[in-house]
This record gives C-alpha cells, structure tokens and sequence, in this order.
C-alpha cells in the first residue's frame, strides 16, 4: 500500500450541535510556488469602493505549545473561557479546519517558518536536529522587505541551530529580556511586555512582524493546577470536558486541567497582546493570527497522527481589510501560512529550488464568504517522523484528511501511548511493511474503530492512499521516493542525543 496524506478533523455534530470542519495543509492541486498577491488583494481598507490603500500591515503570530483545537469554546464544544481567543474569532475569521504540518513542536514551527511540509525540510523534519539555512525563513524574507521582525517566548525548537548559523534561532532576533513573576510550570519570559519592547525599537513608519511563543500550556504542569482553574475559572473537575479516546479517570481530569489552567493563562496574554497594540493604534492594519503548533499533550494526541495531535486552532483578525464574524471550513495547513503572509505584506515569495509548496490563503481572508470558498481545500496532509522514541518502537507516519475521512499510513510501531488499543495494530513489522488506519469521522469523531480492514471501506481507502501518494511524489516525500539516507542518518544522529539527554552541545546553541 501506499502512504497517506492527513488532515485530521473529527466532525463534532453529533457531540457539540455544531459541524466542526477543519483547514490543512494538503491540496488538490499541483504544488506550485505562491503567486504575488493579485492587484484586487493588493490592502484597501475594507469598506467603500475605492478606499484608501493601506501600508503594509503588521504581522503578529500568537502560537500556543501544545493545543487541540477543541480546547477553545469558539468551536463549541468546551467550557473553557478563552474570551480573547473569542474575541479574534468574533470580530475576524475563525478557521474549522487548521492543520499543523507534524504534531511535534520543532516541525510545526520549521513548516510554518518556511512555507514546506516538514518532510521537505531535510534535518529540519526532526525535532532535536536542526533546520538548513538553505530553505528561507519567513522573518529574513520579510526584513528584506523593509519589515522589523523579533519574537518572543519560543521560537523555532527544540534542536540545535545549523553549522552555518550556530547562534541565530531560526525565528529571528530574540526579545526575552523583560520577565515576570513565575507560575509554577510556566515560562517567566512576559510576552506582552516583550512586544512592547520591540515596539519601542522599531523604526518610524517601517511595518513589523513579531512571533509570540507561547510556552504554555506545555508541561511540566503544576499539579495544583486544577485547583486555581476552579478558583479563578469556576471549574471543577467534575466540568473538565474529556475526549472520547481517554478515560474520565480523577487523575485524566486533573492532568486535563492542569492543560486547561494553562491555556487560560495564554489567553490573558493574548488580551495583554491585543490591548497593546490598541494603545499604541496599531491594531486596525495588524494581521494577527492565532494558533497552536501542534495537539494537546495527553495519550493519542501529541505526536499522533490523529485529529486531537494535527489539528490546531487558528483565528485571524485585521481589522482593516477582513470581514469580521465568519468561519471558514476551507483546510489550511502551517505549509499555507508563510506565503500567506508574503503575499499580504506584497513581499517576495522564493523561486526555483527554494519555492514554497504551500499555498497563500489569502483569497480566503479577504473573502467576504463564510463556509467553504475554495473548491481546492478539501483535503490536507500531515504526518511525523520522530518524536523522542527509541527502537524498536516509531512514530513515523504519514495521513490524509479528507471532509469525512482520515486515512493513515504507519511505517512502524507507534509507543503504546500513541497507539490507542483495538486499532489493529500488528505487533511487528518487517523493513518495507506498513500497517493502515481509516476511520469515518462523522460516524466515529473521537476515531475509536479503525475501518482499514473493512470491505465496505476498500474503495474509500484506495482513493485515499493514491491521493495521498500522489502529494507525497510531487513533493519528493522521502518516504514515498525511497531515498532515506538522510532521514535514516538524521534519526540516528537525535537517538543518540536522546540517549545522551540532549547534552552534547552548549545551550547556547540549542534552538528554543
């Protein structure tokens, strides 16, 4: 069998009222290098025909550390008071169907930062390697283009920084300096007092980019979270909504809040964000997105292939040009955002060798449509590589999502708590062997019974795997084209990192 490309979504109607769609990465059509923004994309503010051109706008990325996509009300099924996340989702655009391109930190970030699927990325579709200087980086494509750029919190990570760039973090120039009194289990780095530091710095009248790396809510977790959730949020153990693939256990609830507390201490900083930038009357033109680089950190999620690991939040506000109060089933994936934001600052997006595969939203930004707007995204892929295991055990995979389906293709034997029990999978696999997964997400949301052995599934299956098959040649997937050398050589190199405990290099040379 071939390999899959994945998108993963559960549809949720039958759980929270509401038809949860979600954007990807994977798309119908040929791969292609990102067009110039068209002269009707070209920034007017929104409005009246013939209104005043706009400058180029501000770019802010607000990225969360570990995150589902249901962990925000907007999408209806939890209780979390996320009232800032509501608020960009609100008076912009909230996307159902976001995919990050692996659900591992360093991947995610290096797809987003570059405009490629992770495995397009050479070492850089490792976490715990490093990302090439020779793909270009979104912040260094911008400055060239007369932007200010920075970032706070984390960046690109973890890894270690190229041979030719062993001090630059991939996100660019840092702004870490100013900090704040520490939560147990949280970053001390005050993020919204760092982007008014380099707010301060930034030239008169030159537009800026700056990335926001929200450490949270990533573990370690205070195990008293659960307590201050209930105090300053009013909810108690017994109101923690649990997915469909973990047990409701005491100890589940608690670690799912201890996840949620933190997730509410992201969400104030995203307030502090927006009320900066309102002071200072920048928020009018700023393209603010909101995301989370890849699932939440609990069994079968993070570092799966599965909906609750892949599929991510995201919502986008600029008020000058986008019609607030819609939501958007199109599937967009991080692969998407770079030239995204290339094509909104009406910058240069690479040729050649260098292009970016992924392909601009803009379009649907600026569309005044709710629901589906480009026939085209329909689908996404998404898949991994390593994160952390050690032999005999690999999460490499790779999975499609189309609107209903998830098809998965496994190119080894996850660990036990990524793998959820009754998925059939074998107990070995031979070199060259796979084993597959599908599962039906309007029949099954929380992907509880795998249908890749199905009869009644066999034609579903094939069409998704070729499709899936397809992408991964056109865009010289490794795994796909068989030439492994550098992926094999790259996997040895972080297992023996990880045997060693990441201490081989100084910390000043280690990506975060």
């Amino acid at each position: 069998m071939t390999p899959s490309r994945h998108a993963a979504l559960s549809v949720f109607s039958a759980l929270a009222g509401i038809a949860v769609s979600m954007p990807g990465a994977a798309r119908g059509d040929t791969p292609r290098a990102a067009a110039p923004a068209p002269a009707s994309a070209t920034p007017k503010a929104r409005g009246a025909p013939g209104a005043a051109v706009l400058p180029p706008p501000n770019v802010v990325i607000f990225i969360t550390d570990d995150e589902s996509w249901l962990e925000r009300s907007a999408y209806g099924w939890s209780n979390l008071p996320t009232p800032h996340f509501d608020r960009v989702a609100r008076e912009g655009v909230l996307f159902n169907r976001c995919y990050t391109s692996a659900p591992s930190c360093a991947p995610s970030r290096a797809s987003l930062l570059t405009g490629r699927n992770f495995w397009e990325l050479e070492q850089g579709a490792f976490i715990q390697a490093w990302l090439p200087v020779k793909f270009p980086r979104l912040p260094d494509l911008l400055a060239a283009a007369g932007y200010h750029t920075g970032y706070t919190g984390k960046g690109w990570g973890p890894g270690l920084y190229p041979p030719e760039d062993p001090k630059r973090n991939p996100a660019g120039a840092a702004f870490n300096q100013l900090k704040r009194k520490v939560e147990k289990g949280m970053s001390n780095i005050d993020y919204p007092a760092n982007l008014d530091a380099f707010l301060d710095r930034r030239p008169a009248g030159s537009p800026f980019y700056f990335w926001i790396g929200c450490m949270e809510p990533h573990t370690p977790l205070d195990p008293d979270n659960y307590k201050k959730l209930e105090a300053r949020h009013g909810l108690k153990l017994s109101d923690i909504k649990m997915p469909g693939f973990v047990p409701g256990t005491p100890e589940m609830r608690r670690t799912r809040a201890a996840v949620q507390y933190e997730i509410c201490h992201a969400d104030d900083d995203l307030g502090r964000v927006i009320e900066t930038l309102e002071r200072r009357g920048l928020l009018d033109n700023t393209l603010l997105i909101v995301t989370g680089d890849n699932g939440t950190q609990i069994p079968y999620s993070k570092a799966t292939p599965y909906d609750w690991g892949v599929h991510v939040p995201l919502a986008v506000l600029w008020p000058a040009r986008v019609k607030p109060g819609r939501r958007v089933d199109d599937f967009v994936n991080f692969a998407d955002f770079a030239p995204t934001i290339l094509a909104a600052a009406g910058a240069a997006s690479p040729g050649g060798a260098a292009r970016m595969n992924g392909r601009s939203f803009l379009d649907v930004l600026l569309s005044e449509k709710s629901g589906r707007i480009d026939p085209a995204r329909s689908w996404t892929v998404t898949g991994l590589e390593w994160h952390g295991e050690l032999p005999p055990h690999s999460s490499a995979a790779r999975a499609i999502r189309d609107e209903r389906h998830h098809y998965i293709v496994n190119y080894a034997i996850r660990p036990a708590n990524r793998t959820p029990p009754g998925r059939g999978a074998p107990e070995k696999l031979n070199p060259g062997e796979i084993w597959e997964e599908l599962y039906d997400c309007e029949a099954d949301p929380w992907q509880l019974k795998n249908l890749a052995a199905s009869p009644a599934h066999a034609e579903t299956k094939a069409r998704l795997a070729g499709q899936l098959r397809d992408y991964q040649l056109q865009t010289r997937d490794p795994r796909a084209t068989g030439d492994m050398k550098l992926f094999d050589e790259t996997r040895a190199l972080v297992e023996r990192r990880k045997k060693n405990n990441y201490r081989d290099v100084p910390l000043a040379q280690r990506g975060f």
